[in-house]
């Protein structure tokens, strides 16, 4: 009796162990820590404004990742005069080669994309650390976790990280800011047909985050991200903000590509254009929380072929 009893002690462990550890791997944010780790190291490159060596240095980072984790990469260079004079941008595509054939000669579905400069301040040095190399980590852990668990729906997306997002000037204007991405939108019609929608990411990963889309997001991409954010149990994270807001998702939409640009708060209490926005006030937790609403909108909108 008394061995049985034991047996049944042990057998009772063994379970709950085993439980804890599926507990475990359930909620750490193994897809935040990925996100973070390359947040870390595009930081590492130090201020990245367009133009300079720091964001060249990234640009060569991402592209790395990026063919390491099977995605076939290529830049796309323009000049554009500015309050700072005539500066070379440059934008970093990527797409998926999936069956084979060159993925370049094949319409996409879908772009994902976020801007990769970090604005550029005479009298202080700025990181840019949650506007925006959160983002470009967390597109980069989203293109490998695509790449391995679904391969096809991976080669029906297109990733675009976005130089010259930021103005030169305070605040971005019809003239300034949003280089990269109206220069991107202007040349889509150039490729074929247009994709069905996009999805900008920005400012997502700040401890303290708060999501809130744009007032004039598309209608069906705003309900797909507030259902995918109940689905990832992160209803309370994500709201609509009182007007629209100026960012990559702009240029998009009037092209004629319904696109969301899911933006955290941005205001200078969380560091928003000053030195405070560091790695030390990133969340691994909050990267994983937005990570994982992106990946459920992007594998619902990039049904898996028949």
């Amino acid at each position: 009796m008394r061995k049985r009893l034991l047996l049944i002690s042990l057998f009772a462990v063994v379970v709950a162990g085993a439980a804890f550890l599926w507990w475990q791997s359930r909620n750490q944010p193994r897809l935040g820590e990925a996100a973070y780790a390359h947040t870390q190291a595009i930081l590492k490159f130090g201020p990245r404004p367009p133009g300079s060596e720091g964001l060249k240095a990234v640009r060569g980072y991402l592209r790395a990742q990026l063919e390491a984790a099977g995605w076939v990469t290529a830049g796309q260079a323009f000049e554009h005069s500015t309050s700072h004079g005539m500066i070379r941008f440059e934008n970093v595509r990527a797409r998926f080669p999936g069956a084979g054939g060159d993925p370049w000669q094949r319409p996409v579905t879908g772009v994902l994309g976020a801007h990769v400069d970090s604005k550029w301040f005479k009298d202080q040095v700025f990181l840019g650390a949650d506007d925006s190399a959160s983002a470009c980590g967390a597109i980069l852990e989203i293109a490998r976790v695509l790449a391995v668990e679904s391969p096809a729906q991976a080669a029906q997306l297109e990733l675009v990280f976005f130089d010259g997002e930021e103005a030169f000037g305070e605040n971005i204007t019809a003239f300034d800011g949003l280089f990269g991405s109206r220069h991107y939108a202007s040349k889509l019609r150039d490729q074929g047909p247009l994709p069905q929608f996009g999805v900008v990411l920005d400012i997502i990963g700040h401890k303290d985050q708060m999501i809130k889309l744009p007032a004039d997001t598309p209608e069906s991409l705003r309900d797909t991200v507030l259902a995918a954010a109940k689905k990832e149990g992160a209803a309370a994270r994500y709201g609509i903000a009182p007007g629209p807001i100026t960012d990559d998702h702009v240029p998009l939409n009037l092209a004629g590509i319904p696109t969301v640009d899911i933006i955290g708060d941005f205001s200078p209490a969380r560091g928003w254009h000053t030195p405070g926005d560091t790695l030390q006030n990133i969340s691994p937790a909050v990267l994983d929380i937005n990570m994982r609403v992106a990946l459920r909108v992007l594998r619902e909108r990039l049904k898996s072929p028949k």
